[in-house]
């Protein structure tokens, strides 16, 4: 475990170092607009899809239980709008794009290593972390942040829809409602994480790849790797923003 964490963080250190000494957007543009495309506008469908179905489910699910212990559902936008900014908006987008990016990051990346090809990048002179993992972070924190802002945005209509059709509660009581419990707090706490998070999911799976072991499985155990360590980080990052934001 030791070992992990300081491999991960001598990358962050070369990341760090790249930042500071500059990573020549105008030189590398085409990595950056290609890796935002792969991770954003590629990702955008199954992410919103995701959330504006958990939207409905929890809206639904949310009044059934407080038609039991409160006798009435009138804080269920209140409630639903809070969780999914606060919790489930940036988690699970960032998850999907974990499971998605991540893994083609980590197996790109260790197919390269396996081929040589980051091998053939050092003798041209050039730092595979800024060339390969700069752009990938890059794409990671916007796509994190603009998905997890639009699928929230996407999901707190459908949940309105469904609170209009199914609970009586029109459109108007439902943003009325909402934003009487909603805070800018709330709204930080969903940027916060999704920065975190997309920092988190680049970082690790480019990890994975540098160290991928030879071979195809290796290259299979470098995608799995990407997916449940960045998972796994993302959900310790969870509790810690939160912990950290409710204290604001």
């Amino acid at each position: 475990m030791e070992l992990a964490l300081g491999k991960l963080q001598r990358l962050c250190e070369r990341l760090g170092t790249g930042l500071l000494s500059g990573f020549h957007f105008r030189k590398n543009a085409h990595l950056y607009t290609e890796q935002i495309y792969r991770a954003g506008v590629q990702s955008t469908w199954i992410v919103v899809f995701c959330l504006a179905f958990l939207s409905v489910l929890m809206v639904v699910e949310l009044s059934i239980h407080m038609k039991l212990v409160l006798r009435q559902d009138s804080l269920v936008p209140a409630f639903s709008s809070v969780l999914m900014l606060r919790e489930l908006g940036p988690v699970v987008a960032c998850l999907l794009l974990t499971s998605r990016v991540g893994a083609a990051m980590g197996a790109e990346i260790g197919m390269m290593k396996n081929t040589e090809q980051l091998d053939a990048l050092r003798v041209l002179g050039m730092d595979p972390v800024e060339y390969l993992v700069l752009p990938r972070w890059f794409a990671g924190v916007v796509a994190s942040v603009c998905l997890s802002v639009f699928a929230v945005a996407v999901a707190i209509l459908c949940g309105a829809g469904i609170a209009s059709l199914e609970l009586g509660i029109s459109g108007q009581q439902y943003m009325q409602s909402m934003f009487l419990f909603v805070r800018g707090i709330d709204g930080a706490t969903c940027l916060v994480k999704a920065l975190v998070f997309g920092t988190i999911m680049p970082l690790v799976a480019c990890r994975e790849g540098f160290r991928c072991g030879p071979g195809s499985v290796g290259v299979g155990t470098a995608a799995t790797s990407a997916v449940v360590r960045g998972a796994i980080g993302i959900i310790i990052a969870d509790f810690a923003v939160s912990y950290f934001m409710q204290r604001l």
